[in-house]
């Protein structure tokens, strides 16, 4: 029995040598939505062809010849893992024209080396943290999916955890911070993205240092996606056994499952206080769901 991380399958990055002046050359062939994605991708690191669609394609034909395309060119460089070729999506990362295309174009003084470049998307691949990290990306993909579907419908921001973690001053690192708003029904959340690498105990003990947040100010729900049923299961009945882990907070969580059949924006969500699943704006209406402060 073979066992331990799955080895790569196939691996696309070009090899030959670029210049700021082959990425001065490439961004002018680039459209405004290729630096939509370079931009997301500087963001948010990796993702799938699939969640590359959902946000920016009509379609994942039409998404996947331009993202060959990119990838031929050199602006993006992409990976998978066994079983099989084509048996799951391409993983896209900056390639290195694309890094510094994103570089110049923020106007950093380090432009990063083809070789740098390669070496980041090669730990990428083989992070512990990739299926968490693509968990993630998921569930925003969708959420953009959602809005670029509905009219009534904005996904306002999607941060990092280092953003993230930023923002909240390193009480706490969330996974990632979103806003969203639909029928004119603005939310601000936290995400927490589990994907059962860590004890429940240590799951819900986040909590407490959500409610130091809370405490100096920044008081937003706090969505919680388990990509585990029973994980989820087990989570909420933690919290009915024990009100005070969810005490002066608004807390919902979701399975992975249901956001897929639903959408995360449906009625999947579960309150920590109530057990009717509600739509992902009626966390904005309860009372424990304000920010206090910037």
């Amino acid at each position: 029995m073979v066992t331990g991380k799955p080895r790569l399958a196939s691996i696309a990055t070009p090899t030959r040598t670029y210049t700021l002046t082959d990425a001065v050359a490439a961004q002018r062939q680039l459209t405004s939505r290729d630096m939509q994605l370079l931009s997301l991708l500087a963001a948010h690191h990796v993702l799938t062809s699939p969640q590359i669609a959902a946000l920016l394609f009509a379609s994942e034909n039409v998404a996947r010849k331009r993202l060959a395309k990119l990838t031929t060119r050199g602006v993006l460089a992409r990976f998978r893992h066994c079983p099989g070729p084509g048996s799951i999506p391409w993983r896209y990362t900056l390639g290195p024209l694309g890094a510094m295309i994103v570089a110049a174009d923020r106007d950093r003084r380090t432009i990063p080396t083809p070789s740098k470049t390669q070496e980041r998307m090669l730990r990428i691949s083989r992070s512990q943290n990739l299926d968490h990290l693509l968990g993630i990306n998921e569930f925003f993909s969708r959420l953009g999916l959602h809005a670029r579907n509905n009219d009534e419908c904005v996904l306002r921001e999607w941060w990092n955890e280092p953003k993230t973690a930023e923002y909240c001053a390193g009480i706490v690192r969330p996974d990632s911070y979103g806003e969203w708003e639909e029928n004119g029904v603005a939310l601000e959340f936290f995400l927490e993205f589990d994907n059962g690498t860590e004890k429940i105990d240590d799951v819900t003990a986040k909590l407490e240092r959500y409610r130091e947040l809370a405490r100096a100010g920044m008081n937003v729900p706090i969505l919680f996606v388990f990509a585990h049923p029973r994980r989820h299961t087990h989570f909420h009945r933690q919290l009915a056994a024990d009100a005070h882990l969810s005490a002066g907070l608004s807390v919902a969580s979701a399975t992975a499952i249901d956001i897929t059949e639903h959408g995360p924006a449906g009625p999947v969500w579960h309150p920590a206080t109530h057990s009717v699943p509600r739509r992902l704006t009626d966390l904005a209406q309860q009372p424990a769901a304000r920010r206090t402060a910037a």
